[in-house]
């Protein structure tokens, strides 16, 4: 095993072809019509988005309403995807003179997704068409009872289906039954951006609408690399050319946030948005309110200052919450495949971090719960191939007051009562879905690389097949056999490692971040392998290429 506890695993050993090559292999880009459609970005390539089932009902729906001013209110979400969904309808209804309002739940006191009292809101404020994004696929009972009230609902949503499904005015969700949409990888953003294209050709003519839609594509780009969408076919193409919008200025918000920090906000990159400018958006709705990150994505550069201070509180509660679930998975010496780890001090808004970290140390999927008076309100984390959503609904759907998610990442509320039955149930049959002597940390390796595989050309290549993201991520390469010298640690608490590679008479230097925990397995007298991702490390003018050290294991 590696520094990092995780089992490599080698994707392409065939000798006889380039590192590029290979690279072009494991993405099973083997023809040229392959190799055409996967560098080609043109928007012509996007679906149509009256492919998606009941688009044409929602439209005629929406027109409807904005002829008539009816008050219309979209109901979102706390998240990076949920707000910029929220953005990107509100905005477009906005600007085609709709009656159009928002509302965004509080994580700590709603939860996800829509509830009665918003439905009685609602009709006393006397809304007549509710539009949800990023949510309302499992709301049945409060969807029934918008329709009892006079209100039509059109459900735009991505989340994975639930047995039963509600009977809402439109539901678009690309994973329904009945929907041949190509594309069932969309985020809530992606989307909502969905029916701004549905609509924008009855508003705008066909050069107005190209230009405003391109320059709202930067919005749903936020979600899907936030949500961690697969970034392939159609994504692809949505994600790098909202990159590329929100690199050329289209975003006030956006391009406030960045600067704002000292980043160059004319080179936005999928690593940008996954690493900056998410946790940041994030950070409004984990501690206090999404508006203040919606207000943002509006245009309003006045709370770029807010998102920074709360991401910033964010990381010092997430490291000290961590810190004890970490602590309650060691003392508990449980061996059940799933851990649960629980406090009544954790925020709602911290529990996803807490239950992703608690993964990623132990390899093991985790659930963590915040303990409320009567309830208790969980994010759960997974990996490989385990659906823990699905795993969840199936063995102990009946427990709980609300769940939902996707395969590695969902949620759910669960009445006190409950929790012990829950905690039995996972002891009892979570190790008929996991085998834990094969369930371990996997690191997808490209190839193996050779000394005279790393120079500038090369990274430049590389970094064609931008965007990366889940389904296409920042290749990760190997040096097998080389030797690590005068290793020193750097960073405010040095907490990073920094240290030249050997591999014959070649030198590279590397960085290795959060590495210093593990300085005491760095013997001189041993050979490692290095897994790494190739950058070009751009600092004054001057140019250099750089390991980004992402595993280390000694060589065999």
């Amino acid at each position: 095993m590696s520094f990092l506890g995780k089992k490599w695993v080698i994707q392409n050993e065939n000798d006889k072809l380039s590192l590029i090559d290979k690279m072009l292999e494991n993405r099973g880009l083997k023809t040229d019509e392959d190799i055409y459609s996967f560098f080609n970005y043109s928007l012509k390539q996007l679906h149509d988005p009256f492919l998606l089932k009941d688009m044409k009902k929602a439209v005629d729906r929406l027109k409807r309403a904005i002829e008539k001013r009816e008050k219309i209110m979209i109901f979102g979400d706390y998240d990076v995807d949920g707000t910029s969904a929220t953005a990107l309808v509100f905005g477009f209804l906005q600007k085609v003179g709709a009656n159009v309002h928002y509302t965004l739940p509080d994580r700590e006191k709603d939860g996800y997704g829509l509830k009665d009292y918003f439905i009685r809101q609602f009709a006393e404020a006397g809304v007549t068409l509710v539009i949800t994004v990023d949510c309302g696929t499992a709301n049945v009972d409060e969807i029934h009872l918008a329709h009892k009230l006079g209100i039509d609902v059109i459900v735009t949503d991505h989340h994975d289906i639930p047995d039963v499904l509600p009977k809402p005015y439109a539901l678009i969700n690309a994973k329904q039954p009945g929907c041949t949409y190509p594309n069932k990888e969309l985020s809530g953003s992606a989307v909502a951006f969905k029916l701004v294209s549905a609509l924008a050709p009855f508003y705008f003519d066909e050069a107005t609408a190209e230009k405003y839609l391109y320059s709202q594509m930067g919005l749903a780009v936020l979600g899907l690399i936030a949500d961690c969408m697969k970034l392939t076919g159609e994504n692809r193409i949505l994600t790098n050319n909202g990159l590329k919008s929100l690199s050329e200025g289209n975003h006030a918000g956006i391009q406030a946030l960045m600067e704002e920090s000292g980043m160059d906000s004319k080179k936005i990159t999928s690593t940008t948005v996954g690493y900056f400018l998410g946790p940041r958006i994030n950070a409004a709705g984990r501690l206090d309110s999404a508006e203040h990150a919606l207000d943002l994505l509006l245009g309003n550069i006045k709370k770029v200052p807010m998102l920074s201070e709360l991401n910033t509180k964010r990381q010092t509660l997430v490291q000290q919450f961590v810190k004890e679930a970490v602590d309650q998975v060691r003392q508990s010496k449980n061996e059940n495949p799933i851990f649960v780890v629980s406090s009544p001090e954790w925020s709602a808004g911290t529990l996803g971090l807490i239950a992703g970290k608690v993964c990623d140390i132990f390899h093991r999927p985790c659930i963590a719960m915040q303990e409320k008076e009567d309830e208790y309100v969980a994010s759960c984390r997974s990996l490989n191939d385990f659906d823990i959503t699905a795993f969840l609904r199936k063995e102990a759907g009946s427990l709980f007051t609300s769940c939902g998610g996707h395969m590695l990442a969902g949620g759910f509320t669960i009445p006190k009562e409950n929790v012990m039955k829950l905690r039995k149930i996972l002891e009892e049959r979570a190790g008929n879905y996991i085998d834990l002597k094969e369930f371990h940390g996997i690191l997808e390796l490209e190839c193996e690389a050779s000394a005279e595989d790393l120079s500038f050309a090369v990274s430049e290549n590389i970094r064609k097949f931008e965007p990366f993201g889940n389904g296409n991520p920042e290749p990760t390469l190997v040096l097998k056999n080389a030797q690590i010298l005068a290793v020193k640690q750097v960073g405010r608490e040095g907490e990073h490692l920094q240290f030249p590679v050997k591999l014959g008479d070649k030198k590279f230097q590397a960085i290795a971040f959060r590495f210093s925990e593990h300085l005491d397995k760095i013997k001189p007298e041993n050979n490692y392998d290095v897994a790494f991702n190739l950058e070009i490390n751009e600092w004054q003018g001057y140019r250099k290429l750089q390991l980004r050290v992402v595993d280390l294991k000694e060589s065999s």
